[in-house]
C-alpha cells in the first residue's frame, strides 16, 4: 500500500512539473485551436503551489530539489506579467485613467453581495459622490468609462457634472441601451478638445466594443481606445457556487455545476478571442499613437493578454508595483483592467486606485509622448 501511495505521489509530482512547463507555453495558443487552453494557462499558479508542497512534504533527495528549483523557475517567468516592481514614479505629459463604473452603482450592488433582481439604491448617492471626489482627487486629463450611466434629466446627471463641474469640456459617449430616460453605455472624457469620435459594437453584443476618440495636446495627437470585452455573463447562481468553493471544503464540489461553470467561463474565452482581433485592428490602422483604456475581462495568464502586448506595452509592468489587483472578488491575480500603449508614447507611472466603489478599481498611469 505505501509502495502504491508513493507511486501516485510521485505521479503528482512530475504531472504538476510537466503542466508548469505547458501552462508556460499555452498562452500563445488560441482558445479557437485548443479549447482547454485557457482553462491551462489560469491554472499556472496551482500547479506551482502543489509542486512545491509535494516536495516539501514527500520529497528529500537533493535530485528533487533540484529539479523543483526548474519548476519553480520555469513558473515563476511564467508568472511575470502578473507582478511588477518599478521604484521610480515620475510626472508624465497626460495622466490617464480608465474605470468600469459598474453605472456609478445605480442598483445599489456595492451593499448586497447577492442579487436576483434590480434593486434601487439605498445610499442617498454616497457612492456616486464618493465616486466623484476620486476622479476629483486623481485629477486625470482622460477618463476612460466602461458600463458608464447617465440620466439627462434624472438624478445622475454624471455626463453634465463631469462636463460642467470638473472641467471635462470634451466628450466621447456611446449608449448601447437607453431606458426611460437612463443612458448605458461607454464614454470618453478629456480636458483636451477630441477630433475624432467613433464607437465600433462587438458582433451581436451591444454592451461591448472600442470606442475611439483622437485627442489633441498641443502639437500632439493621440488615439484613445476605450475597450470592454466581452465578461463572463455568471449568473448569481455561478457565484453562489463559486463562493461556496472558495468557503468551504472539496465537499462543496459539485460536477454538473463545474460543468456548467466551465462552460459558461469558456463561452467568455471564446468571444474576447474573436474582439481582440477587431482591437488589434484599430490599433494597426491608427494613425498616431495608441493609448488602450479598458476592462478586458482577462488576466495576465490568457491569450488575449498576450496577442494586445505582443507589439503595446502594459503601463502596469512598465510603471507599477505589486500585483496591480483591479476587481474586488477577492480571487488571485485578477488584473483585469489596463492601460496599454503603443511607441510613440511612453508609460512613466502607474497605479491602482483601491477605493471599492464598484466591482473595479480604477487605474491611473501618466503618460509622456516620445519625441
Amino acid at each position: 500500500m505505501k509502495r502504491f501511495i508513493k507511486k501516485v505521489l510521485k505521479f503528482i509530482y512530475w504531472f504538476s512539473g510537466a503542466m508548469i512547463f505547458i501552462s508556460f507555453f499555452i498562452t500563445k495558443v488560441s482558445p479557437d485551436s485548443f479549447s482547454p487552453s485557457p482553462f491551462i494557462s489560469y491554472s499556472l499558479p496551482v500547479w506551482i503551489l502543489l509542486n512545491m508542497l509535494y516536495l516539501i512534504l514527500v520529497f528529500y533527495k537533493k535530485k528533487y530539489w533540484l529539479i523543483s528549483g526548474v519548476f519553480f523557475l520555469v513558473g515563476l517567468f511564467g508568472l511575470k506579467n502578473t507582478f511588477a516592481l518599478n521604484v521610480f514614479q515620475k510626472e508624465g505629459d497626460l495622466r490617464v485613467m480608465s474605470y468600469n463604473v459598474r453605472l456609478f452603482d445605480v442598483y445599489n450592488w456595492v451593499q448586497r453581495k447577492t442579487w436576483d433582481d434590480w434593486e434601487e439604491r439605498k445610499d442617498d448617492g454616497l457612492i456616486l459622490d464618493s465616486i466623484y471626489r476620486t476622479i476629483r482627487f486623481e485629477n486625470p486629463d482622460i477618463i476612460s468609462f466602461q458600463e458608464f450611466y447617465n440620466q439627462p434629466l434624472g438624478e445622475y446627471k454624471t455626463k453634465r457634472e463631469l462636463k460642467r463641474k470638473q472641467g471635462y469640456s470634451y466628450v466621447n459617449d456611446s449608449y448601447s441601451f437607453k431606458e426611460k430616460g437612463s443612458q448605458y453605455g461607454m464614454a470618453t472624457f478629456s480636458k483636451f478638445p477630441i477630433i475624432y469620435k467613433e464607437f465600433i459594437a462587438f458582433q451581436n453584443k451591444q454592451n461591448n466594443g472600442v470606442l475611439i476618440s483622437d485627442i489633441v495636446k498641443g502639437f500632439d495627437t493621440i488615439r484613445v481606445l476605450n475597450v470592454h470585452l466581452q465578461s463572463f455573463k455568471l449568473g448569481n447562481e455561478h457565484y453562489t457556487y463559486l463562493r461556496s468553493l472558495k468557503d468551504s471544503t472539496i465537499d462543496a464540489l459539485n460536477i454538473p455545476k463545474t460543468k456548467e461553470l466551465a462552460s459558461q467561463l469558456y463561452k467568455g474565452f471564446k468571444k474576447r478571442t474573436s474582439q481582440v482581433k477587431l482591437v488589434l485592428e484599430q490599433v494597426s490602422k491608427s494613425p498616431y499613437p495608441v493609448i488602450i483604456c479598458g476592462d478586458l475581462n482577462e488576466t495576465a495568464l490568457s491569450y488575449v493578454y498576450e496577442e494586445l502586448t505582443d507589439n503595446l506595452c502594459d503601463a502596469f509592468l512598465e510603471a507599477g508595483n505589486g500585483l496591480g489587483i483591479t476587481h474586488t472578488s477577492g480571487y488571485p491575480f485578477m488584473r483585469i483592467d489596463y492601460i496599454l500603449t503603443s511607441p510613440g508614447v511612453k508609460p512613466v507611472s502607474f497605479h491602482v486606485v483601491e477605493k471599492e466603489l464598484s466591482d473595479h478599481f480604477p487605474i491611473v498611469a501618466e503618460i509622456s509622448f516620445e519625441n
